[in-house]
């Protein structure tokens, strides 16, 4: 152990840096860049460089000046700041050791008579291996109690800080809305998202007429000689540029949202605010690693479903399937918006890695190729239907009766028309176990619509007498000539299929729809599925996802084209009652639209997790912002400028709302 004088300690000092192998670690309130030149000039690139700096007010850093900064940089070093630092000392190789009062400063560093008077202790771990140890823990203790100075450090918090938001000024350009940052409080981190950044010009920063203190110019006599006078509007359009180029001092301010604290890995409510002047860091990597297989409840997904990257394609990104199946979802966006390859790349994930049966209702047949490339073919069951009428209320096959020109037969009190009513309600059923299409088709089943005809039949004495005979009225031939033969006779072979479907034990169940062009028909055939699903998952509770593509087609929120949005809809019906209830039964729904506003208000309430990609229509807009939960004002807003292949999660599937780039 040595005690130096004023005029030994910067040699020692000096002496000691250059002999550095591994590390140099500095704690002085004030640096000046002339000494940390002649200091690090030496200093290879290889040894760690750690200083710790005080920035407790703006005279600090008037005497710790810029160069001291970049000269750090050059090196490669990080700088941290502490509001309350006075210690200083230095320690390299975490085995030698400056301990003093002199600041690394000219001031400091001078000789006796020149400058400051100083003194220092040096010593080793030859003298004192312990106070070694004892001291560079002391200097961890500062630097984990001191703002990290670096690239993630964007900026500072100012007034107001409340516990649900926060602004702070911006000092790093490059950062987006949107992204995540993290400010350190108490024993968590403060996790927000950056909604809004405004940009501010000093000269342009009040109204002139309100403050005079803050003028909008630097003073009202630069307003004058821009806006007044008889000089010409072109002249005034050159004169405004050329004074904001001249002012170019320029501030932002980034308005955050706060969306926890995070506390051993797990992202809790805040309840407190953090103090003003707080520094802002981006979220690191490790905060929001920890947190991507979190559900927005905080427990740790069940089937994580990795579907891209954050926006700067590092992180990735997954979604819980388990959700899914007991809190629904909703996948919305224009046509080309990349809504449909995120669905492909989800399922086929999802279903590729875990235990989910899955049945696919497919407007356009779109879906078969796609999981067909992932999953193997043994594991698909597609049904695809052939073109088909598939009634399930009586009315429907009244139609039928009337199209073919015998409305009489089915209309009015008559006795004729209320037998065949009755007997049209016996055989068509809105259920599978009960439908007559197990046994018969529709052609049949015209074929047994009665007429009435007079017949004269002779009575035992002899004389003639017309009576009424009920016949079949021949409504089959004349709908075959309408529909087809073929429409009329396929029911029996739709019935079938859809036994085989419902009861299939293929992992994923594919209903083909594209060949089937009439609207009601679909409704009817996915209702008559769904209905049967549910029934079943009520008994074995089994976990199934039920897709519902273009889900306005099957449970509109008002009738759309054709297809009723009544208590004639079984597919809305079931649609309703599998969102409302499906998942006490382990029975998930994926809604799937371009027209969230179409859709079954109800339904959309009920989807849990969403994943929104660009959405235009205003009407779409407005059917998100009052009936998806989750879905916050900076998100709405965000979504008409979604470029293809991005898009927004939330809800309960994911620990907070994301912008995600899907996979490619």
């Amino acid at each position: 152990m040595k005690t130096l004088k004023s005029d030994e300690i910067y040699s020692c000092v000096e002496s000691m840096v250059k002999e550095a192998e591994r590390s140099v670690k500095i704690s002085s309130a004030w640096l000046k860049g002339s000494i940390v030149d002649k200091l690090l000039s030496n200093l290879p690139d290889s040894v760690e460089l750690e200083v710790i700096l005080r920035a407790s007010e703006l005279q600090d850093l008037l005497i710790t000046d810029d160069y001291v900064f970049r000269k750090i940089e050059e090196k490669g070093g990080q700088v941290y700041l502490n509001n309350r630092l006075h210690a200083k000392f230095i320690l390299v190789d975490e085995k030698k050791a400056v301990v003093g009062s002199a600041n690394f400063t000219g001031a400091g560093f001078s000789g006796y008579d020149s400058g400051n008077i100083e003194a220092a202790v040096y010593y080793d771990v030859d003298d004192d291996e312990e106070e070694v140890k004892e001291l560079v823990s002391y200097f961890e203790q500062i630097k984990s109690d001191s703002a990290k100075f670096d690239e993630n450090l964007l900026g500072f918090a100012i007034n107001p800080v409340k516990s649900r938001s926060f602004e702070f000024i911006l000092i790093e350009p490059d950062v987006k809305e949107q992204s995540y940052v993290e400010v350190k409080h108490g024993e968590g981190t403060i996790l927000a998202k950056i909604v809004t950044i405004y940009s501010y010009d000093m000269g342009f920063f009040a109204n002139p007429f309100s403050a005079g203190e803050s003028p909008v110019f630097g003073s009202v006599d630069t307003f004058k000689t821009l806006f007044t006078g008889r000089k010409g509007k072109e002249w005034k359009k050159a004169a405004v540029w050329s004074y904001l180029n001249e002012n170019s001092d320029r501030v932002k301010v980034a308005v955050a949202e706060v969306l926890g604290i995070v506390k051993n890995g797990k992202l809790e409510t805040n309840m407190e605010p953090f103090d003003v002047g707080e520094p802002v860091y981006l979220a690191s990597s490790d905060t929001l690693r920890n947190l991507v297989k979190r559900t927005f409840s905080g427990k740790s997904m069940t089937y994580p479903v990795k579907v891209g990257t954050f926006e700067d394609g590092e992180q990735e990104v997954f979604i819980d399937g388990k959700e899914v199946i007991t809190k629904h979802m909703l996948i919305l966006g224009t046509t080309g918006s990349g809504k449909s390859h995120f669905t492909k790349i989800f399922l086929s994930r999802f279903l590729k890695d875990y235990p989910v049966q899955t049945f696919i209702f497919d407007p356009h047949g779109e879906y078969y190729d796609e999981l067909s490339d992932s999953l193997s073919q043994e594991d698909i069951m597609h049904v695809v239907f052939e073109e088909t009428l598939f009634p399930i209320h009586p009315d429907e096959v009244e139609w039928l009766v009337k199209e073919a020109g015998f409305s009489y037969l089915v209309s009015g009190n008559s006795g004729l028309a209320r037998d065949n009513k009755a007997y049209l309600s016996s055989l068509i059923k809105p259920s599978l176990k009960r439908t007559v299409f197990k046994d018969e088709n529709l052609l049949d089943i015209l074929s047994k619509v009665k007429d009435e005809v007079e017949e004269e039949i002779e009575t035992p004495n002899g004389k003639p007498k017309k009576v009424k005979k009920r016949v079949s009225a021949g409504v089959e031939k004349e709908a075959a000539e309408i529909f087809g033969e073929k429409i009329l006779t396929t029911q029996v072979e739709t019935y079938n299929q859809l036994i085989l479907a419902v009861e299939s034990s293929e992992k994923v169940v594919i209903f083909n729809f594209s060949r089937v062009t009439d609207p009601v028909t679909r409704v009817n055939i996915a209702g008559l599925a769904m209905q049967e699903l549910f029934n079943q998952n009520k008994e074995h509770k089994k976990e199934r996802l039920i897709v519902l593509e273009e889900a306005h087609n099957f449970a509109p929120e008002g009738s759309y084209g054709d297809v009723s949005a009544g208590k004639d809809n079984l597919a809305l019906t079931m649609a309703r009652k599998i969102a409302s209830e499906g998942r006490k039964f382990n029975l998930g729904l994926v809604v799937i639209t371009q027209r969230p506003a179409q859709v079954s208000k109800y339904v959309l309430s009920q989807a849990n997790t969403q994943a929104m990609f660009r959405t235009m229509n205003v009407s779409d807009l407005a059917a998100v912002e009052t009936y998806v939960e989750f879905a916050g004002r900076d998100l709405i807003d965000l979504l008409p400028s979604l470029q293809t292949g991005m898009g927004i999660l939330s809800g309960l599937g994911v620990p907070f709302p994301v912008v995600v780039e899907v996979d490619g």
